[in-house]
């Protein structure tokens, strides 16, 4: 079975893979390792980079925000999948979570840039907040959809 166009954004067709048990496992592992990747530039970016003063309050709460939105979100994924009862967690949730994140990061992109143009000419501090705000909002959302994708795989598999 090769990777096509629709393992990366048609999640109708990756959650019909799931509920069939059909995804080879070189696939999921594809998925683990696309989401751990992103997830290392993600949470390392700022340690990379050359330092130009004392890190903004802004960016600390974003980095404190990511770090317990994931925290608790993968304790409330995990009870979405069924909690104790639930079966195949990290074999739905890779899959899912690169899904439903490369979109997520798109909307986040145009959304900054949307913001960009309407925040132009505020005070710098307002547009960072501005852009924290945008991506803690849009990180909860993201949760949220695959939360959601779980519960209708937990929901199919019972019926």
């Amino acid at each position: 079975m090769p990777l096509n166009h629709r393992d990366l954004w048609d999640t109708r067709y990756v959650k019909s893979q799931l509920a069939a048990r059909a995804m080879p496992e070189w696939k999921t592992f594809l998925y683990f390792l696309a989401l751990t990747t992103f997830d290392w530039l993600q949470f390392t970016a700022v340690r990379i980079m050359p330092a130009q003063g004392p890190v903004p309050a802004s960016f600390r709460f974003e980095a404190w925000f990511g770090l317990g939105i994931t925290v608790v979100a993968l304790v409330y994924l995990f009870f979405r999948n069924g909690g104790a009862r639930g079966r195949d967690f990290l074999y739905r949730y890779f899959p899912l979570a690169v899904l439903v994140g490369w979109k997520v990061v798109v909307v986040i992109v145009a959304a900054l840039w949307a913001a960009r143009l309407v925040l132009e000419g505020q005070p710098e501090s307002v547009t960072r907040w501005s852009a924290v705000a945008i991506a803690c909002l849009l990180n909860v959302f993201m949760f949220l959809r695959i939360g959601h994708h779980l519960k209708e795989l937990c929901n199919a598999e019972s019926s």
